[in-house]
């Protein structure tokens, strides 16, 4: 019987305990070592969105379940109110199907519950937890890592997960890259049981104070309130301190949500200075991954903090569940994760800048853009559209990828492909091949993430977009990190080329010429009946795989149509369907060598 993988989680937070559950129920040995004494503390709470809850069914189907049963299950039609200080409404947000759908819902939760439900989870799967003790160092061994506890004792371990929050010892060792940063606000938490206002979520906006609130079950609500301040001064008043100094700046304010405040019990208030870091450029040292703030630390305005950590940890789960040696599994979830979340901390820390009005004109700036957008958070709904690779069946391991070419059959690591649809129509004829594009690299070994037209259709495309729109660099993140890309446009104009160069433009506009597609493998696609249109779309889409200094393969494929699904045995394909399966194979077959040759220094060169 093959020796179980074992693994040293260091953290008992959300992250560290989701990865435990989700490692553990694959059939991984885990071992979770917390610093503090118990596990499930503190009453404030937070919100599941609809990526978060992707995660969690991910994760496990029972730690969906769980979710649903200790939150509260947001309606269809539930909307949260923005209003000012003195009650103003000025919009209702609708919250019940954004970014998911009918059954993918947000589900405000305590934050107690939820760490209680995944270490009930963790600990029913298999997983061990060591209280009261911290992992403080590591030694990375060829075939094994040394986690160092503070209490003297060692323990060695296929891989060693960071999920030991802001203060990581783990990416202290890692990346030395020194403190988190103050963001010039801290957070006040709390929970109230019979507030007159009711079962329903709100957002309050005052001068240099937010106050969030949100619905949790039980005729109970959790509130934060973030606050403009200097670094330390509320944390150093303590909870009942700082409760009532919150009670003094909500003076004047719609009495609701005073009374919020004043009602809450003193002792289950918790003050935290809000920080963030900058994006890391990597969180995998060998043996050694960072996961959940060890990765990504963000502040709270977009309330993803733990559902980022829920999305690490289900691709985590994934990943060294699989045949992959350690190192290569967590250097895959890494190329999965870094850049998405690099752009929801900089999102975040954008919303958040916003969300204070730390003076009257930012006041104002603040409560006009939420009155034109109809919500608090404009960027949210390319965030919470993250959706995971399908899980393998449990007690089944991955093989090694087959790629069939004329080479032979060729085992190799599962290369990244990224499939683009041009069509700006969603559910067009694009759309279809470029998914059936994406199911058969799947079905050789590949991972696969589609954008369709629609999506990368991006607003004002100019230097710097990156910056300020999640959507674009979690575009430009994907292609980074792909072995290979496959172009799919209409020939009635060659819409993906155009998106595909704009979206680019601006990235050499700011960090000079860069060859984004270097060395990845390009295949090309054109849709539809016209065989001269067919030519003009593919010599667009290879000269721009060209300029971007891409490999493209010798296939270029015109199809009229979407082709039928293969046969189980992969026989009687249609002649456009074989020359479409034969692309996708030069595609993963040239991207899996990419991704099985050691990294190399970027070369930098002109983009034509």
């Amino acid at each position: 019987m093959a020796r179980k993988r074992s693994v040293v989680v260091a953290g008992g937070g959300i992250g560290g305990l989701a990865a435990a559950a989700g490692m553990a129920s694959r059939g991984l040995d885990v071992t979770v070592v917390e610093r503090a004494g118990r596990i499930g503390g503190g009453g404030s709470g937070l919100v599941i969105y609809p990526n978060g809850v992707r995660a969690a069914e991910a994760l496990s189907p029972r730690i969906s379940a769980r979710l649903r049963e200790v939150g509260h299950l947001t309606r269809p039609d539930e909307v949260r109110l923005l209003m000012s200080a003195d009650g103003t409404v000025l919009t209702e947000e609708p919250i019940g199907a954004v970014g998911g759908g009918p059954d993918v819902a947000q589900i405000p939760v305590l934050r107690s519950r939820l760490h209680r439900m995944l270490l009930d989870e963790a600990s029913a799967a298999g997983a061990s937890v060591r209280l009261a003790t911290a992992v403080t160092d590591y030694v990375t061994h060829p075939g094994h890592v040394t986690a160092r506890l503070s209490d003297g004792d060692e323990i060695d371990c296929d891989a060693l997960i960071g999920a030991d929050g802001i203060h990581s010892a783990i990416r202290s060792r890692m990346l030395g890259d020194g403190p988190p940063t103050y963001r010039g606000y801290t957070s006040v938490r709390g929970r109230t049981t019979g507030s007159a206002l009711g079962q329903r979520g709100c957002v309050v906006n005052g001068r240099g104070i937010q106050l969030f609130v949100a619905p949790v079950g039980e005729d109970t609500l959790y509130w934060t309130a973030k606050v403009t301040a200097p670094a330390g001064t509320w944390p150093a008043l303590g909870p009942a301190g700082a409760r009532q100094a919150l009670l003094d700046a909500l003076e004047g304010w719609f009495e609701p949500v005073v009374a919020l405040v004043r009602d809450a019990n003193p002792e289950e208030v918790v003050v935290t200075d809000i920080h963030d870091r900058d994006p890391a450029p990597r969180w995998v040292d060998g043996r050694v991954a960072l996961l959940g703030d060890a990765a990504h630390p963000m502040v709270p305005a977009l309330g993803q903090g733990a559902n980022m950590a829920l999305e690490d940890a289900a691709v985590l789960a994934e990943a060294l569940a699989s045949d992959a040696p350690v190192s290569e599994a967590l250097a895959a979830y890494a190329r999965e994760r870094v850049d998405r979340a690099g752009s929801v901390v900089l999102a975040s820390r954008r919303q958040g800048s916003l969300d204070q009005g730390a003076d009257r004109d930012g006041e104002e700036r603040r409560n006009a853009h939420f009155k034109s957008a109809g919500r608090k958070d404009a960027e949210i709904a390319d965030v919470l559209a993250w959706r995971p690779g399908p899980r393998r069946p449990e007690g089944v391991t991955a093989p090694p990828a087959i790629v069939r070419t004329d080479r032979g059959d060729a085992p190799m690591g599962a290369p990244r492909i990224v499939v683009i649809s041009g069509s700006l129509r969603p559910g067009s004829t694009c759309d279809r091949v470029a998914a059936w594009c994406a199911d058969r690299s799947a079905e050789q070994g590949a991972s696969v993430r589609v954008f369709t037209g629609s999506e990368i259709d991006f607003p004002a495309y100019r230097p710097g977009l990156a910056e300020t729109h999640a959507a674009v660099a979690g575009f430009l993140g994907e292609l980074r990190a792909s072995d290979g890309v496959i172009l799919v446009s209409p020939t009635y104009h060659a819409t993906v080329s155009g998106l595909l160069k704009n979206a680019l433009d601006y990235v050499n506009d700011i960090g000079g010429p860069v060859p984004y597609l270097e060395g990845r493998a390009i295949g090309t696609v054109a849709v539809g009946a016209g065989a001269q249109g067919a030519v003009s779309t593919l010599t667009t889409l290879r000269t721009v795989g060209h300029a971007l200094r891409g490999w493209p393969t010798p296939v270029g494929v015109a199809v009229a149509a979407a082709p039928e699904e293969p046969a189980a045995d992969g026989t009687g394909l249609a002649p456009d369907a074989a020359r479409l399966v034969e692309m996708v194979s030069q595609v993963v077959w040239l991207g899996g060598a990419r991704a099985a040759r050691p990294a190399q220094p970027a070369v930098l060169g002109a983009v034509a």
